[in-house]
């Protein structure tokens, strides 16, 4: 029996979980606070930050923008656990003097929008027997295909990422069509190339920002 391999990336309604055993793709969901009942066994791959700082900015955000050039915008960078413990109702101007002091810098309200996901996915993390990796849908496609890909917002865009798919990940196409009718085209492509990616850490194949990282925070791609 092989070893299953998840790949797991947010949607509205909570978590989405490409699974692959025994060469068939099947999918799950769960709510936000639910996070582990997905991390339960082989290799996860999600799209959600792992390994927290307590200040200053993580390396692997910064390189994984830069292998994403003119694309970088679609990497946000991860505030540290305290700025994130204040959560998106925070006032702002309290979330930014904590962002500056701790870094230096204010953060994004993007950042922000998803502290609760991270902060599940963090306290999940203490109790899993699963091997759980961070990806970047947006840097494992562009590892795939060798070059950043058309905002995933597009036609163009999802049309790039099923042809990359196609080749990259056997049934992804039929998987698709299988996905369950709540979730949205882009977050089922970016859990099956977080799949991908939990397949090539599976195989020895995948690289880490940065490179040859041992202990989170770090990026497989």
């Amino acid at each position: 029996m092989s070893v299953p391999c998840l790949g797991i990336d947010g949607y509205p309604k909570g978590w989405v979980a490409a699974r692959w055993m025994d060469d068939e793709l099947t999918w799950k969901t769960c709510g936000v606070h639910d996070i582990d009942r997905l991390l339960t066994e082989g290799i996860v791959g999600i799209d959600m930050p792992i390994g927290l700082k307590e200040s200053g900015w993580r390396e692997c955000d910064d390189l994984a923008r830069a292998e994403l050039g003119s694309a970088r915008s679609r990497v946000f960078m991860t505030p540290p656990r305290a700025v994130l413990e204040l959560g998106l109702a925070a006032p702002n101007e309290q979330v930014q003097e904590t962002s500056r002091r701790l870094t230096g810098q204010g953060t994004s309200r993007q950042a922000m929008g998803l502290a609760e996901r991270i902060l599940a996915l963090d306290a999940a993390l203490t109790v899993t027997s699963a091997t759980v990796i961070e990806v970047h849908p947006e840097v494992s496609f562009a590892e795939l295909t060798g070059r950043p890909l058309t905002s995933k917002k597009s036609a163009r865009g999802v049309a790039e990422r099923l042809l990359a798919l196609d080749t990259a990940l056997p049934h992804a196409r039929e998987a698709l069509a299988q996905a369950p009718p709540d979730v949205p085209v882009d977050d089922a492509l970016d859990a099956l190339v977080a799949l991908w990616s939990a397949r090539r850490w599976r195989d020895g194949a995948a690289r880490t920002l940065p490179p040859d990282a041992q202990e989170p925070p770090f990026i497989a791609v």
